[in-house]
């Protein structure tokens, strides 16, 4: 059996939504980890283990089969984050650890796994912007491109979520990455028919310049005749940013600010936007649109198009950073309610042929079992 160990710390929320203060926290990188590792541990030969941040809890819980070990607190100086950490990772013992997410964090725990551990590291790539030096240094910062090198040639193994992605950072990074894992999904039957109800356009992120937020929020006051909903909370990371974009939103009449939504009802806004809106300048395999086109949502992208899905699929547009295309694309899917409704049903075929999560994890259990 072997034993494998998630280290994504702000993933507890997903096991575990009665605690507080995490609305900041969730992510794709912690929705994927979630997933994978709720449904890797129904295969009896693994043993799943999941280190996550100290929000209170037991020291150790086992949900979904899951072993939970808890670590540090956010707020803890760097010294004791990292003593906790040390321990944690030690007590575990692991065969594989897992990361998906680019920080220094993450670094120092690859560093010190390869250097006194000697286990095995899989790293999975989270976002575009950690395909080149360039883009990682604009997005997150000197420090964390830095330190991030070391991951990107220590890890034992690589994982991409899109073909692009891999494309680029084999092209930047002269390594290729060893598998494409797409992101899993729990999708289900939706067969009830909700196009009648959708009423709104969309837009669902944490508010970060990446995600331009700032985009939506011009989108609403041109159209000032359509409702507009943003569930937008504060990171904190940007506390600032996210200050100034949430006043601004708030000044916008026919914009619905929400700070935050349990993960257990956002699927109720899916079901009633007719658009959902992805400003984002970068993504990986964008989870907010993904879970949009299983409610069967049309797709409105400033840039972010993975593998060309949206083009391929009939599933939405991406203006390529073209301010007029964007606006000329949104008032496309305003007035056509049967382009929006096939492009919606493009959207979950899509999905459903190439997330499913039986698929995604028969792949993921094959590249662990070569590990």
């Amino acid at each position: 059996m072997k034993k494998i160990c998630f280290v994504i710390p702000r993933a507890y929320y997903l096991f575990n939504t009665d605690i507080q203060d995490a609305k900041d926290k969730i992510g794709g990188a912690q929705k994927q980890g979630f997933l994978l590792s709720t449904n890797l541990a129904k295969d009896n030969n693994f043993d799943v283990h999941f280190l996550v941040a100290d929000f209170s809890q037991p020291e150790f819980e086992e949900i979904k089969n899951v072993k939970l070990h808890k670590s540090f607190k956010f707020n803890d100086n760097i010294l004791n984050r990292t003593i906790k950490l040390i321990k944690s990772l030690k007590k575990i013992n692991a065969d594989i650890y897992i990361f998906r997410s680019a920080d220094i964090g993450v670094a120092f725990a690859v560093f010190y796994i390869k250097m006194f551990l000697h286990k095995k590291i899989l790293y999975m790539l989270a976002a575009d912007a950690e395909t080149t030096k360039k883009r990682q240094k604009h997005h997150n910062g000197f420090l964390t491109a830095f330190a991030m090198q070391t991951v990107y040639k220590k890890a034992d193994f690589i994982t991409a979520q899109t073909q692009q992605q891999a494309d680029i950072f084999e092209r930047d990074r002269n390594r290729k990455p060893d598998a494409k894992i797409k992101n899993i999904y729990n999708i289900g039957n939706n067969e009830k028919n909700i196009s009648d109800e959708k009423n709104t356009i969309l837009w669902i992120g944490r508010l970060a310049k990446i995600k331009n937020p700032k985009l939506f929020i011009k989108l609403a006051e041109r159209y000032p005749n359509e409702k507009f909903i943003m569930i937008a909370p504060i990171v904190r990371d940007h506390i600032e940013y996210g200050n100034t974009i949430q006043e601004k939103a708030k000044q916008i009449k026919n914009l619905e600010l929400i700070d935050f939504v349990n993960p257990n009802d956002i699927f109720n806004y899916y079901q009633k936007a007719k658009t959902y809106v992805l400003t984002s300048d970068l993504e990986g395999f964008s989870n907010t649109m993904a879970e949009a086109m299983i409610a069967e949502c049309p797709i409105l992208s400033y840039n972010v198009n993975p593998d060309n899905i949206l083009n391929d699929y009939k599933c939405g547009f991406c203006a390529d950073k073209n301010i007029d295309e964007f606006y000329a694309d949104f008032e496309k899917l305003n007035t056509d309610f049967e382009l929006r409704k096939q492009f919606g049903k493009n959207g979950l075929k899509y999905i459903r042929e190439n997330h499913q999560k039986e698929q995604i994890i028969k792949k993921f259990i094959s590249l662990l079992n070569t590990i």
